[in-house]
């Protein structure tokens, strides 16, 4: 795939105008009433409301995987959850510090010493904590390699790279975290003028996650270069020089995730995947006849999907938040994954959402009226009717919601049910 996320072609840009549109219309709403609460120059809404479902409304849907992109988020979690869930997370210093600031001037500032070495980072308290002790250890995982791959990454979480552990007692687990790093490590590093690239790894008796959160305070290390207590201590925040070709990339790959294990294989394709710690996602192409949205005023419009027993018993009884986002790629994009990366903003459409447990199994229905209205006003030539569901715990359960698909049986395929009125004209009634 030739089109990069960050170097926006043009082709994708081509849907402004549609995409702007449906953000504009994604806030209106509509209500029916009876004639008499009918405003000016409304369609006629005194007509009995009508149901249809349209079985071949979704004529392209498929799981996709690997989500969320790798360096496209900084809402990362430690999993720990032996074979099931082991997802670890690397953070890159690649620039330390060779000098101090004196309190006084002196002839020689280079950095000799390094005392009382920690990492500070802070986690994500709402999502919830383990309510027992929890190890997080840290290891030098930086490597000449291909550091992005677990091949070349899960090898290097071994004892003789350890540079740091600490152990969490429930009350320890604060929004900030300080995990105590080797000096030694630390000061061999800035000497050799090396990287840092440290990757964490959660260790507990019993199952545990904890989500890092990088909203206002980023992971850093920090550490003493002198006896003076006056000097400050030194600061050493997240930097990544590699790719060196593409710092938008590199950037991103300050701070990533690293799936130990739980990742699953693509479903069969008579199923439709969302979650999980190959964070699956669900992609949904609709096509309606410009005969039925012309023709009507849809009131409801509800997309029906069949949910299935997951093929995965890891989290099976995880609750899972499942959101729906509205693909505003304009329509020369044809490549389904690139599509699925051009998402509007989660709420702008008031989609529902759903909270559901992977073992289940039952009729699900979700909301989408407001793009439906979205979409007749902007048509087809400017925007891509697609949705993609995902789930708030992408790689950070491993609990997968699965779903018959269009290759499934005929009565268990995704359908969308329409509620609406005929449209009878404009005018003051």
């Amino acid at each position: 795939m030739t089109d990069g996320v960050y170097g926006v072609p043009e082709r994708i840009l081509r849907g402004v105008i549609g995409v702007a549109l449906l953000f504009a219309l994604g806030a209106c709403s509509e209500q029916v009433t009876g004639s008499l609460g009918c405003p000016e120059l409304c369609p006629d809404q005194s007509a009995t409301l009508r149901d249809t479902v349209l079985t071949s409304a979704v004529v392209l849907d498929t799981t996709l995987t690997g989500f969320p992109l790798l360096g496209g988020t900084r809402e990362l979690s430690l999993v720990a959850r032996g074979d099931t869930a082991d997802v670890r997370v690397v953070a890159r210093f690649d620039s330390l510090p060779q000098r101090f600031v004196p309190t006084a001037p002196q002839a020689d500032s280079l950095i000799r010493r390094v005392d009382s070495a920690t990492m500070i980072f802070l986690i994500d308290s709402a999502f919830g904590k383990p309510t027992f002790p929890v190890t997080i250890d840290a290891f030098d995982v930086d490597t000449t390699a291909n550091d992005t791959t677990r091949a070349s990454l899960v090898p290097l979480f071994r004892a003789d790279r350890l540079i740091g552990s600490t152990t969490y007692q429930p009350a320890d687990l604060t929004d900030t975290l300080r995990l105590s790093l080797d000096n030694a490590a630390i000061l061999r590093k800035i000497g050799a003028n090396a990287r840092l690239r440290i990757g964490l790894r959660l260790r507990a008796a019993q199952s545990a996650t904890l989500r890092l959160s990088e909203t206002t305070f980023s992971p850093r290390v920090r550490f003493r270069v002198s006896a003076d207590t006056t000097v400050k201590p030194d600061t050493v925040r997240l930097y990544s020089q590699t790719p060196v070709d593409d710092p938008p990339v590199a950037s991103g790959l300050a701070l990533y995730p690293v799936y130990a294990a739980g990742v699953l294989p693509p479903p069969s394709l008579d199923r439709l995947a969302v979650g999980g710690i190959g964070g699956a996602r669900s992609y949904l192409r609709f096509e309606i006849p410009a005969i039925v949205l012309d023709s009507v005023q849809v009131i409801r419009a509800s997309l029906e999907l069949t949910q299935v027993p997951s093929r995965f018993a890891g989290g099976n009884r995880d609750t899972l938040t499942v959101i729906t986002s509205a693909v505003v790629a304009g329509p020369a994009v044809t490549d389904v994954y690139t599509e699925s990366q051009f998402l509007a903003p989660f709420g702008s459409f008031n989609v529902d959402t759903l909270r559901l447990i992977p073992r289940d199994s039952a009729v699900r229905s979700v909301e989408i009226v407001t793009l439906i209205r979205a979409w007749r006003a902007v048509g087809a030539a400017r925007a891509t009717r697609a949705i993609v569901l995902s789930v708030v715990q992408e790689a950070s359960s491993p609990g997968e919601l699965n779903f018959f698909s269009s290759d499934g049986p005929p009565a268990l395929r995704p359908r969308l049910r329409l509620t609406y009125v005929p449209r009878r004209g404009f005018g003051i009634p």
